[in-house]
């Protein structure tokens, strides 16, 4: 038995959450936690830890939280856990995202488009 889950089970797994963690940093200050965008997969709203760059990804009070300390963590979990307007306020800010397949379209359809014409 190992702690890895089977690709078709990942997705399962996170539909039974309501909410994703986000403990990422980043060394280089430029890359963004790939793990959020799973959570945003499955519409889940995350706390974050913050750090640079990860505005781009993370708008706190919108489609999560950003944390920078485990005391705030900890208050952001309990917030969303007796606040139930705010959490769902988050959650629509994660439906409310573009996904992939329109990002595609809006941005790069067209370029791939006309260059192969």
């Amino acid at each position: 038995m190992t702690i890895w889950l089977e690709s078709g089970d990942y997705p399962k797994f996170l539909g039974c959450a309501d909410l994703g963690i986000s403990l990422h940093t980043s060394t280089s200050g430029i890359d963004l936690p790939m793990k959020v965008l799973d959570f945003y997969g499955g519409e889940l709203p995350v706390c974050a830890r913050n750090f640079q760059c990860l505005d781009e990804l993370v708008q706190h009070g919108n489609n999560g939280m950003v944390f920078e300390s485990s005391a705030e963590l900890a208050d952001q979990m309990f917030d969303l856990l007796v606040n139930e307007d705010k959490y769902l306020k988050l959650k629509e800010g994660v439906r409310g995202m573009t996904r992939w397949r329109e990002n595609w379209i809006n941005c790069a359809a067209d370029i791939i488009q006309k260059a192969s014409s």
